[in-house]
């Protein structure tokens, strides 16, 4: 596989939710595949709209987001859904 490089150009995608935020999931899936294996767990302390939990479940990975706004953790727990370890 190739070096990565320093810079990565990942394409920006719509979102349609109200986290004003969010970015797009190619950039979570990039770094979860460099670096936790198949069936690791992905920690992201942030979680805001769950970006990142909802790529560690399309790559075979868990994840524990942690959130403060509660408004947030429902958004989240829409996108990705339902509440996985």
């Amino acid at each position: 596989m190739r070096n990565a490089r320093d810079v990565w150009h990942i394409n920006t995608v719509p979102y349609k939710g109200w986290h004003f935020a969010a970015y797009p999931p190619k950039l979570a899936e990039r770094c979860i595949l460099a670096g936790c294996p198949r069936g690791g767990i992905v920690l992201d302390p942030f979680f805001g709209s769950g970006t990142t939990g909802l790529a560690a479940v399309k790559n075979d990975r868990r994840y524990i987001g942690i959130e403060l706004n509660a408004e947030y953790c429902e958004l989240a727990k829409e996108r990705i859904g339902g509440v996985k370890l």
